[in-house]
């Protein structure tokens, strides 16, 4: 492993410490199983009534079909609650039978017992969004628990749409991306199951590698690789050699570009950017050479100018939003009335991995766009919201803070200010932590930053201009036009544009002196 990314090793404490039995069964069998064994999971008391009902149904079923069922709990759950993190995510993998029919089975054992019940959905396979396996899900004493049969998987050459068949547990254990999430947890003896033989000491040791040889599980399906750089990231683990080696040969990479929709791509890129260690993730993203894969901007044909990329601005800038999002830089630059959400959060961070690109601008739709716009919403396939909100807050950072430093002068006019925040928006505040962390990255201190744009917030405040973007227009339209004796419509918005200029410069200005204005200085300059 290289020393760049033995930096970023984090590795989580097991919630409990590990007593590690290994059992193998007739080594000449085709299906040769390795089971390690571990200290039980720690149940809270709801996990504890859905393992015993779920058993209790397995009895059932035996009783009533002869159909002997094993249970257990797969995946995330077992991982979190080894590290001793809370999870609600509980996906019972099922053996010899469909996790609809299961799930059927479950509501009508409730039913026979008077236990609450609601109707069990089905969420079919699609396996163009990476949805492989048909779900049931249902609630099972107030939780939604998902049902899942065992699977294997065969990949045709060309495709990442596997074939799907019942499966054992290894078999199911060794199709998944890596061996934290290959774990299992068994309902009848309470024991946690690790068919790879290695899920429980790379959790242990904090270790990303795939079940299976790396290079095929990516060919297989490329979009593992994103999955392996977003639980690397998200645990702050080491990836393994031969899985590094294998992401980092140009045979993947292409597979990735070429099979995956740029909506799951998308989808792993928005966890990357919600998770605990944004900047490892794109740190990781930019080792292995996967930005523009990941990233994809429109063609450069269609460019206004030729705009120079520096993807590694990706990970400064991020590193730097960060910064400023810590808590004391936040605490120092905005006063505790404003708050910077989780959503805020997530608009910044994207902002960040996309900021190599706010200089560019594209044709769109025969329209000029911002090709970072473009990225997140074509490339990255995410809500048009969250495009235009990032193409704003990068357009946004050199008008604040170019006011920045006015403030920091000497006092600015009120109607100056007040026309910025009424251009930004709701995502003026927002926009100013990104325009700091821009500076940031572009070498200015960390004290000056924050004097700088603090000054900045301090002059909005006392000039009462932080909501200065729901200001309605003291003298509408309708009234305007009866003043001037002119119609209303989208030759009136230049008078509109004057009269809120007043109103900025105005704050305590009436509506009879609005008019007085509209009179004596705008009337005798409109057109005959």
């Amino acid at each position: 492993m290289s020393s760049c990314l033995a930096g970023f090793r984090l590795t989580h404490k097991l919630a409990r410490t590990l007593t590690i039995k290994r059992t193998h069964t007739d080594p000449g069998h085709s299906s040769k199983r390795q089971m390690t064994k571990m200290a039980k999971i720690v149940l809270t008391e709801t996990e504890t009534e859905i393992c015993t009902l779920l058993n209790r149904v397995a009895d059932h079923i035996r009783a009533t079909t002869n159909e002997q069922l094993t249970l257990r709990i797969a995946g995330g759950w077992v991982r979190d609650k080894l590290l001793g993190l809370a999870s609600h995510d509980i996906d019972i993998a099922v053996d010899h039978m469909s996790g609809f029919t299961l799930a059927q089975h479950v509501t009508s054992y409730m039913q026979l017992h008077s236990i609450a019940t609601s109707s069990v959905g089905k969420i079919n396979s699609n396996p163009s969004r990476s949805k492989h396996l048909e779900t049931a899900t249902t609630k099972v004493l107030g939780q939604f628990v998902d049902f899942v049969h065992l699977r294997s998987e065969t990949y045709e050459e060309d495709s990442r749409i596997p074939q799907i068949e019942f499966g054992t547990p290894e078999e199911d254990a060794r199709r998944r991306d890596i061996t934290i999430n290959a774990l299992f947890y068994n309902l009848r003896t309470r024991e946690v199951e690790d068919f790879t033989g290695r899920g429980l000491k790379d959790l242990e040791e904090g270790v990303v590698r795939t079940p299976m040889d790396a290079e095929q599980t990516f060919k297989d399906d490329p979009l593992r690789v994103l999955r392996v750089l977003r639980f690397a990231s998200r645990f702050g683990y080491e990836i393994e050699k031969e899985t590094a080696r294998a992401m980092e040969r140009e045979v993947v990479r292409s597979e990735l570009e070429r099979k995956i929709s740029r909506e799951r791509v998308g989808v792993e890129v928005e966890k990357m950017a919600e998770g605990e260690r944004p900047v490892l993730a794109i740190q990781l993203i930019l080792k292995f050479g996967l930005y523009e894969c990941v990233f994809r901007a429109p063609s450069r044909e269609t460019w206004a100018d030729d705009v120079d990329v520096d993807a590694m601005a990706a990970e400064s800038v991020t590193r730097c939003t960060l910064k400023m999002l810590d808590e004391a830089s936040l605490h120092a630059l905005i006063p505790s009335q404003y708050s910077v959400t989780l959503h805020d959060r997530r608009i910044l961070i994207l902002a960040s991995y996309v900021y190599p690109f706010h200089a560019a601008v594209a044709t769109d739709r025969k329209r000029n766009a911002s090709v970072a716009l473009l990225v997140v919403r074509d490339g990255l396939k995410l809500p048009t919201n969250d495009a235009d909100s990032i193409a704003a807050v990068h357009m946004l950072v050199p008008r604040i803070t170019a006011m920045a430093a006015l403030c920091c002068a000497g006092p600015v006019e009120r109607n100056t200010l007040g026309h910025l925040i009424r251009d930004a928006g709701a995502r003026w505040i927002v926009a100013t932590v990104f325009a700091a962390a821009v500076q940031l990255h572009k070498g200015v201190s960390t004290d000056q930053v924050v004097a700088t744009f603090s000054a900045f917030i301090r002059a909005v405040k006392e000039a009462e201009l932080e909501d200065a973007f729901k200001l309605k227009h003291i003298v509408n339209g309708r009234d305007v036009a009866t003043l001037l004796g002119c119609r209303t419509g989208p030759g009136i918005k230049p008078v509109l544009d004057r009269i809120m200029d007043w109103q900025l410069a105005h704050p305590r200005g009436t509506h009879d002196e609005c008019r007085e204005f509209i009179i004596e200085e705008i009337a005798p300059h409109m057109p005959l």
